[in-house]
């Protein structure tokens, strides 16, 4: 299996704060991601403009694909997407993912 990793953009939801974010995304990680065998991490990082990243890596493709499908009938991921600005989202458009070459850690 080859990792596969998403960078998912995101900008705030009008209205919606940093802490809001990170309070939305720790209930999203522990209610749902933890769950989920075929994530191996996740990062949510802010850009120098203001808007966010949330990195995702995969165990393999057909996990991704797995994740995304659940994440659509998952009232955790609404309200947790419900934080986000998602009018430039394309529910149809394919997600953008990067396959792993290699891996370094400290």
């Amino acid at each position: 299996m080859i990792p596969v990793t998403v960078l998912a953009p995101a900008k705030l939801a009008p209205g919606v704060t940093e802490e809001q974010l990170l309070a939305g995304s720790q209930k999203f990680q522990d209610e749902f991601v933890a769950h989920e065998p075929g994530v191996l991490r996740r990062e949510i990082v802010r850009k120098p403009d203001g808007t966010y990243l949330d990195i995702v890596q995969f165990r393999s493709e057909a996990d991704m694909a797995d994740v995304l499908e659940k994440e659509m009938q998952s009232p955790v991921c609404a309200a947790f997407f419900a934080l986000m600005d998602m009018s430039d989202f394309d529910p149809e458009a394919p997600m953008e993912s990067y396959a792993s070459l290699a891996t370094y850690t400290r």
